[in-house]
């Protein structure tokens, strides 16, 4: 598994289709899922306005960015699908889910927030490996969609854009839930 992620974050093709195509591996990306939704929820719920801290607020948005974490991966990993076989794709959710699960380790990156709690100025540094993160993650989504439905690149980003947008929606539901029950 600790292979397969470093071929992820690497951003080896063939790591992509490896993982696409062992139906053994749903197990790993639902593992990288669950722990990566767990992590994030914690530290976003940690940090709070004004620099001060809150551990009740880390393990209710753990539990409810685990919650949105769960669908977000499934109902994207199905519209990667739909829409990849609309432009002629050859693969199906599960494949998605084995992709969009690995390529959920970069979220990770939520971690560099940490650094905000030791000192400001580090918030500065954080952001600029954050934004090159943001760019790793998305160029990893587009290889693993195109790996796992077999297509161009171009057919790739159109078919990532249209599910980024619906994870976003998903997001931003998620994030008005985790804020009224704070």
């Amino acid at each position: 598994m600790f292979d397969r992620i470093m071929g992820i974050v690497t951003l080896k093709a063939p790591t992509y289709k490896e993982v696409a195509h062992d139906e053994n591996a749903t197990r790993e990306a639902m593992m990288i899922v669950i722990v990566v939704s767990l992590i994030q929820g914690f530290v976003v719920g940690l940090i709070q306005p004004g620099g001060g801290v809150s551990i009740t607020g880390a393990l209710v948005r753990s539990i409810v960015n685990l919650a949105f974490g769960l669908l977000s991966w499934y109902v994207v990993s199905w519209l990667l699908a739909a829409i990849a076989k609309a432009f002629g794709g050859k693969t199906d959710t599960n494949e998605m889910l084995r992709v969009t699960g690995y390529v959920a380790i970069f979220n990770l990156a939520v971690l560099l927030n940490l650094a905000g709690l030791i000192a400001t100025a580090l918030l500065c540094v954080t952001s600029i490996i954050g934004l090159v993160i943001l760019a790793l993650s998305i160029v990893g989504y587009v290889i693993g969609v195109r790996e796992a439905a077999e297509f161009s690149t171009t057919n790739a980003v159109i078919t990532a854009v249209l599910a980024a947008v619906a994870n976003f929606v998903i997001s931003l539901i998620g994030g008005v839930i985790a804020g009224l029950l704070l």
